[in-house]
């Protein structure tokens, strides 16, 4: 067994905060002896490396959403609001007599 990395060690190998650290050790994996939080060195490495970025090899290689033939906004897409919509809407007729039925039409955009 090698020896078990304090959280500042961990810290240090990873080029991040202890508190970082502390608040991430699940991610990771501890242990605990005691109220101490330890961690062994293989952990630390394997949490490393499933962080890593770079290039990727041919076969995880992404698919962008126009390859899929998916909409990038998952069907959620709504038409843009232009002045025409706008005046539209202000000379609509009101429905209901609510609180703003007795003021005054807004001005017509340009």
């Amino acid at each position: 067994m090698q020896p078990l990395l304090t959280p500042q060690e961990v810290a240090g190998l990873l080029g991040v905060s202890a508190s970082w650290v502390y608040a991430n050790k699940a991610r990771i994996g501890f242990i605990t002896i005691g109220k101490a939080v330890r961690f062994e060195s293989d952990d630390v490495t394997r949490y490393a490396l499933s962080r890593k970025r770079g290039p990727q090899h041919e076969e995880r290689k992404w698919e962008s959403q126009s390859d899929t033939g998916k909409s990038a906004t998952a069907g959620s897409s709504r038409k843009r609001t232009t002045i025409s919509d706008i005046n539209a809407r202000l000379q609509a007729p009101r429905k209901g007599k609510g609180r703003h039925a007795n003021t005054q039409p807004h001005a017509r955009l340009q």
